[in-house]
């Protein structure tokens, strides 16, 4: 399994999530700005089956497109006496949009709420060690309704983990969850898991893929860090 990063133009952003919703795949989207414009643009991600990667990219390919922009190239705020001293300067044509997009294999995806067992659905070995010769670094990355981000944020926390909070959107009709990231040595994983799980309600009303909220109390994609150090 893999969790794709999908960082495209605002104006491709609503039409892609409906593209892939109406595809079967469920996608979570991050407000981001990047670029030399600093424009906004959307993060996506979205859990794929190694099998269903092609499929998301040759939508991604029919819907994100490259569109010509054009900047002022003199620097704001320049004084008026520099600007008449200054050439002629005209706009600068620059090409943005199209996307951009990381594939990271997942070490474990869970789908939790009460009463839901974990899976236990390894997909890449564990490497077991991390480069200073302690445990491996894990990223748990969990996407959880926004009415229960609070109780596990606050369980979370109370067991000593650091989580880092962002408010995120959900399907073609955006509304509202939550993803936590927390990063934990690989022995702490399941604790980590066990506290989302009994802190998060187990959905039982229908939730179609536009909708844009957790098909279970929490989507969780654990993945393996390569590196981590604390600066």
């Amino acid at each position: 399994m893999y969790l794709m990063f999908l960082i495209i133009q605002n104006e491709d952003s609503d039409i892609l999530t409906r593209r892939l919703n109406n595809a079967g795949v469920r996608v979570t989207r991050l407000n981001t700005i990047g670029g030399f414009l600093s424009r906004g643009n959307v993060t996506c991600l979205v859990g794929v089956q190694e099998d269903e990667v092609e499929r998301v990219l040759e939508v991604v390919r029919k819907t994100c497109h490259t569109r010509k922009r054009y900047i002022n190239p003199l620097p704001s705020g320049a004084e008026p006496a520099h600007l008449a001293m200054a050439a002629p300067a005209y706009p600068l044509e620059v090409i943005v949009g199209g996307a951009t997009i990381f594939m990271i294999p997942v070490s474990s995806f869970e789908r939790l709420g009460r009463n839901v067992a974990f899976s236990g659905t390894h997909l890449i070995p564990q490497h077991g060690a991390s480069q200073t010769g302690g445990n491996s670094m894990h990223m748990v990355i969990s996407i959880v309704a926004a009415d229960d981000a609070e109780p596990v944020t606050r369980a979370l926390i109370a067991a000593g983990y650091r989580v880092t909070r962002m408010n995120t959107a959900g399907g073609f009709f955006r509304r509202g969850n939550v993803t936590l990231l927390v990063g934990v040595e690989q022995p702490q994983v399941d604790d980590v898991l066990q506290i989302i799980q009994a802190n998060v309600r187990q959905r039982t009303e229908a939730n179609p893929v536009e909708s844009g909220m957790p098909m279970y109390g929490a989507t969780v994609f654990v993945l393996e860090a390569a590196r981590f150090e604390r600066i």
